[in-house]
């Protein structure tokens, strides 16, 4: 059931990435994904150890979470995460 959801998921971004007039395998979403990783800075700040791609331009702009940002306050993130569980 895990993998159905997961693989529901990923083929709904695909399709939502596709309306946005770009279209990007599975794979490279997975990748991008698989990626994108923050860093705690001495407790004050997240830094993104992520570069953009065009995956992640594409994905910010569907889904408006501001992914291209390289500093992220604690608060600011958490409130990414909320959204993304709305």
């Amino acid at each position: 059931m895990i993998c159905y959801t997961a693989l529901l998921i990923y083929r709904l971004l695909e399709k939502k990435l596709d309306m946005y007039g770009t279209h990007f395998t599975v794979n490279n979403i997975i990748e991008t994904l698989d990626s994108m990783d923050v860093a705690n800075v001495e407790d004050m700040c997240y830094m993104s150890t992520y570069t953009s791609s065009r995956v992640c331009t594409a994905l910010n702009a569907v889904t408006g979470l501001g992914l291209d940002k390289k500093y992220y306050q604690p608060k600011e993130l958490n409130k990414k995460i909320k959204k993304i569980l709305k």
